[in-house]
C-alpha cells in the first residue's frame, strides 16, 4: 500500500471513529494494530498520532473528553469526497474494495452500525464506483455471524457439516470451533477471510484472530486444527463448480517413456485433475519436463501407461478430442513480416471454417482487447535483432494464437522465459484467469519468482532420470522436502512476515551432495532420485479424479483442404509482400545477373568495329549454360528456407491436424509464379543485349522449367534438415555435379574412364537437369534460328 493511499485511508479512519459520541477504544486498538501489520512496530507511531488527531482522541498532544453525540459536519462531508475522489484516482478497483473492507472492519470491531458510520462508508462505496451488489456481499459478510444469514452465492463457509442453504458454499472439514466464512468479489476476483472461533487456525503461517477480516491471496493456504489444509484451488473450484461449462477428468496412469536411444526419459507417472486447475511442472535439467509435456499433448507416444482425457485415450483415440487441446511451445509462432492482428486473423481463420470476415475480425478485435493488445494491432511483429514490439507482448500473442479458439485444456512450455519480472507475472496472471473459466493448464516453469510459484494449483516436480517425486500444493511441497530433509522449522513452508517461498529450496535439497572427510562436497547425492521416489510415494495420499462422462468440448473447426490452400496462399502473399528487402531483390537479382552476364560476353570479332554480329559471338553457348546455372541458383537460394523458417510454425500446425498439402501446394504455387517473372526478366534483359530477340520465348521456358525444378530442389533440402547453415552448405554441394556434368565445361568423351567411356554420355549425367537444359537450348538455338531455316530453305539454290 504506497504512503499517499494510507494517509488517506488513516483520514477515513478518523472521520468515522469521531462520529457519533467520539472513538471507541476497540477501533483504537484496531487502527493500532493495522498499521502495526502495515508498517511494523518501529514506525507506526507517526501515523497513528495521525489518526488520534483526526478522530478527536487527542488535540496538541492531550487527551479529548468523550463527546456528545452529535451529526456528521459540513466540514466533513466535503473532506470525505475529497479524500475518495483523491484516492479515486490512484488505485485499482480491487484496491478500492480491499479499503471499503478495512473501513467495514474497523466499524466492525466495536459494532458501532450506527447511521452516520454507514452513510460515510455509502458515500465511500458510491465515489468507488462499488455496485450496489458487493457493497451488499461485503456488508453481509462482515455483519453476520448465523449460517442462515450468510446465504448467498458469493459466500462460502468451512463447517465440521454440511449446511442447508440453498446458494452458499460449502467445505467440510473435521471438528472446528466456530464456522470460518469466505467472500469471493467476483469482478475483482478477490478473497477475504474471517473466523468465528477461537482454535488455533493458520493462514499462509500466521495465526488468523477471532473476528478479523483477512486478504485470502493466490496461492494461500488454511491450516486446521485437525483435517488436511485448504488451498486456494480448493476455494475458488467450489466457487466454479456451477459455472464452469467445462467439465473435466485428466488422468494418467503409469506413464513410461523410453527414447528411441535407449534411455528412459520419465518412469511411471500418476496424477489426477479435473478443470480449472493451474498445474506446475518442475524439476533440474534433464529430469524429463519437456518429455512429459509432449506425452501430454500426444507429440510423443508412451511406451507405456495411458493418459485419459473424459475416459478417451489420448494417444489412441486422438480424433475424439480434435480442438480439445492447445499448446504454446516455447518457442515463437509467429510470423514476423505480419502484424499483430494478422497472425491472429489467419490463425482464427484456420480454426473456424463457418465464420464470415467480419466475424472472424471482431474475435479478433476482442481478443487483442482483453490481452492488452489493441494499442500495437497494426505493428509489425519484427524478430530478436528487430524488435518492433515487447518480449512480454509476444508472450501474450502466442497465448493468443492458442486463446482465440479457447481449447478446454491447454499446454505451455516456459511461458516467463526471456521475460522481466513484471512481463512475467502480468503472463502467468493471464494464465491464472484462463483456469477461473474452467480451462485446465499444464505450464512447464523454471526459476520461478514466490509470487510466480503460488499461483499454481498444484505442482508435479521431475528428479533426474525422470522420477515423479512430488506432486501436490505447491507451498505444502516446500514443507514435505524439508520435513524429510530434517530441518529446523519444517512445519513453515512461506515467511511468517511477508508471506514469500523459495522454490529454490526445493533443488537445494533434492540435489544436496554427500560431503567427504575433509568437508568438500563430492559428486554423490545425499539422497538418489529413486529414494526421493519411494519417500513421496509412500506419503502420498492417493487421489484420482472420476472421469466425466461426456464429450469434452471442441471450439476448433477446420477449413477442408482446398480452403486451407487459399489462406496459405494469401498469408504466405502477404508477408512476402510485408517484407520490402525481399521483394526488392527477388525482382531486381535475375534481370541484374542477365544485364551482367550478356554485357559482359557481347563479344565483337572485328577490332576496327564497333557492330556487333551475333554469328561471331563465340560465347553464345557460354551464356545459355551460365544461364541455366543462374536459374538453378537462384531458384535454390529463393526455396532452401521456405520450409525451415516454419518449422516452428508447422508443429503447431500439424498439433491442430491442418493441411500440409495445402501449405505445400501455396509455397509451390508463390515459388513457381515468383520463378516465372524471374525467369522472364532474366531472359529478356540477356537475350535481347546478346541480339536473341525471337529466342526469348524457347530460352524463358527452359529457364523457367529450371527454376521450378530448383525450387522444389530447395523445399526438399529445406524440409529435410534442421540448420540453416547446413542448408546453405548443402548448395554448393548440389551445384558443382550439375556444372560439371552440364556438358559445357567438360566434354563428356575426356571425363574419367569410370563414369563414362567414349561417344557415350554417362550415367550419372543423364539425371542431370543442367544438361538437359543445356542441350535443349543449343539444339534448338541451332536448329531453329532464322539463318539455319533460311539457309535450309534455300539449300537448292
Amino acid at each position: 500500500m504506497s504512503e499517499e493511499i494510507l494517509k488517506a485511508l488513516i483520514q477515513l479512519f478518523g472521520i468515522i471513529a469521531k462520529q457519533d459520541e467520539g472513538v471507541n477504544p476497540k477501533e483504537i486498538e484496531y487502527v493500532k494494530s493495522f498499521l502495526i501489520q502495515q508498517l511494523g512496530e518501529e514506525t507506526y507511531t507517526e501515523y497513528f498520532t495521525k489518526f488520534e488527531k483526526k478522530a478527536g482522541v487527542i488535540d496538541d498532544g492531550k487527551p479529548k473528553k468523550k463527546k456528545k453525540k452529535k451529526l456528521t459536519s459540513v466540514k466533513d462531508s466535503v473532506r470525505i469526497l475529497g479524500l475518495c475522489r483523491k484516492i479515486n484516482k490512484t488505485i485499482n478497483q480491487p484496491q478500492k474494495i480491499i479499503v471499503l473492507v478495512r473501513l467495514f472492519e474497523m466499524v466492525n470491531t466495536s459494532r458501532q452500525f450506527t447511521d452516520q458510520r454507514m452513510a460515510i462508508i455509502n458515500t465511500v462505496a458510491e465515489v468507488f464506483n462499488i455496485s450496489k451488489e458487493e457493497f451488499a456481499h461485503i456488508e453481509k459478510f462482515v455483519l453476520e455471524d448465523k449460517i442462515k444469514e450468510l446465504d448467498n452465492p458469493s459466500i462460502l463457509i468451512v463447517d465440521e457439516k454440511e449446511i442447508n442453504n440453498e446458494h452458499s458454499k460449502n467445505i467440510i472439514t473435521e471438528s472446528l470451533d466456530g464456522i470460518m466464512i469466505i467472500l469471493r468479489i467476483k469482478d475483482s476476483e478477490l478473497y477475504f477471510l474471517r473466523y468465528t472461533g477461537t482454535e488455533d487456525v493458520f493462514l499462509n503461517g500466521l495465526g488468523v484472530h477471532n473476528n478479523r477480516i483477512y486478504l485470502f491471496p493466490t496461492g494461500s493456504t488454511i491450516k486446521l486444527p485437525k483435517g488436511r489444509p485448504i488451498y486456494y484451488s480448493d476455494v475458488v473450484a467450489n466457487y466454479l463448480s456451477d459455472l464452469a461449462k467445462i467439465k473435466l477428468s485428466f488422468n494418467v496412469n503409469q506413464l513410461h517413456y523410453k527414447f528411441p536411444t535407449g534411455d528412459i526419459g520419465l518412469r511411471d507417472i500418476n496424477f489426477s485433475e479435473t478443470h480449472g486447475k493451474l498445474i506446475g511442472i518442475m524439476g533440474a535439467s534433464g529430469a524429463g519436463k519437456t518429455t512429459l509435456l509432449n506425452l501430454l499433448t500426444g507429440l510423443y507416444t508412451p511406451t507405456n501407461g495411458e493418459v485419459l482425457i473424459n475416459g478417451i485415450n489420448l494417444h489412441h483415440e486422438r480424433d475424439k478430442i480434435e480442438g480439445v487441446l492447445g499448446y504454446i511451445p516455447q518457442d515463437d509462432l509467429l510470423i514476423e513480416e505480419l502484424s499483430v492482428f494478422d497472425n491472429l486473423f489467419f490463425n482464427a481463420k484456420f480454426c473456424f471454417k463457418d465464420k464470415s470476415k467480419e466475424e472472424i475480425k471482431k474475435i479478433v478485435d476482442k481478443t487483442l482487447q482483453s490481452l492488452g493488445l489493441s494499442l500495437i494491432k497494426n505493428l509489425k511483429v519484427g524478430n530478436v535483432f528487430n524488435k518492433l514490439i515487447s518480449g512480454g507482448q509476444r508472450k501474450r500473442l502466442n497465448i493468443a494464437l492458442e486463446l482465440i479458439r479457447e481449447p478446454s485444456i491447454l499446454y505451455v512450455d516456459e511461458p516467463t522465459s526471456g521475460l522481466s519480472s513484471r512481463d512475467s507475472e502480468n503472463v502467468m496472471d493471464l494464465l491464472r484467469e484462463l483456469t477461473l473459466k474452467g480451462k485446465l493448464i499444464f505450464v512447464v516453469i523454471h526459476q520461478p519468482s514466490s509470487e510466480i510459484y503460488k499461483m499454481f494449483d498444484n505442482m508435479i516436480i521431475l528428479d533426474t532420470g525422470g522420477y515423479l517425486v512430488y506432486y501436490g500444493n505447491p507451498v505444502e511441497a516446500i514443507v514435505h522436502f524439508k520435513k524429510l530433509d530434517k530441518q529446523i522449522n519444517s512445519e513453515v513452508g512461506e515467511c511468517s512476515s511477508c508471506g514469500n517461498v523459495t522454490p529454490e529450496l526445493i533443488f537445494n535439497i533434492l540435489e544436496a551432495k554427500m560431503v567427504d572427510e575433509f568437508g568438500q562436497y563430492t559428486e554423490h547425492r545425499k539422497i538418489s532420485s529413486i529414494k526421493w521416489e519411494e519417500l513421496y510415494y509412500s506419503q502420498k495420499k492417493e487421489k484420482i479424479i472420476e472421469p466425466v462422462n461426456e464429450d469434452p468440448p471442441r471450439n476448433l473447426k477446420i477449413p477442408n483442404a482446398f480452403k486451407q490452400f487459399f489462406i496459405y496462399l494469401h498469408r504466405d502473399v502477404l508477408s512476402k509482400l510485408s517484407n520490402a528487402q525481399y521483394i526488392f531483390l527477388n525482382l531486381t537479382e535475375a534481370p541484374l545477373l542477365g544485364f551482367i552476364l550478356a554485357f559482359l560476353i557481347r563479344y565483337i570479332e572485328d577490332p576496327h568495329s564497333n557492330k556487333y554480329i551475333l554469328f561471331d559471338n563465340e560465347n553464345i553457348p557460354p551464356y545459355i549454360f551460365m544461364s541455366i546455372v543462374v536459374a538453378l541458383f537462384i531458384g535454390l537460394t529463393v526455396s532452401a528456407e521456405e520450409i525451415f523458417r516454419d518449422r516452428k510454425i508447422l508443429k503447431r500446425e500439424k498439433f491442430l491436424n491442418l493441411s500440409r498439402g495445402g501449405y505445400l501446394q501455396s509455397k509451390i504455387f508463390i515459388l513457381t509464379i515468383i520463378s516465372a517473372i524471374q525467369a522472364i526478366e532474366f531472359v529478356v534483359i540477356g537475350n535481347l543485349i546478346l541480339g536473341l530477340p525471337d529466342m526469348i520465348f524457347y530460352y524463358w521456358v527452359v529457364l523457367f522449367s529450371t527454376f521450378v525444378f530448383a525450387n522444389m530442389l530447395g523445399l526438399n533440402i529445406s524440409a529435410t534438415f534442421n540448420s540453416a547453415v547446413t542448408i546453405y552448405i548443402l548448395i554448393p554441394l548440389l551445384m558443382i555435379p550439375q556444372m560439371a556434368l552440364g556438358g559445357a565445361m567438360f566434354s563428356f568423351d575426356k571425363l574419367n574412364r569410370k563414369i563414362g567411356s567414349v561417344g557415350r554420355v554417362p550415367l550419372v549425367a543423364e539425371f542431370m537437369v543442367s544438361r538437359w537444359g543445356y542441350e535443349a537450348l543449343m539444339v534448338h538455338q541451332f536448329k531453329n534460328n532464322k539463318f539455319s531455316q533460311y539457309k535450309k530453305e534455300n539449300s537448292d539454290f
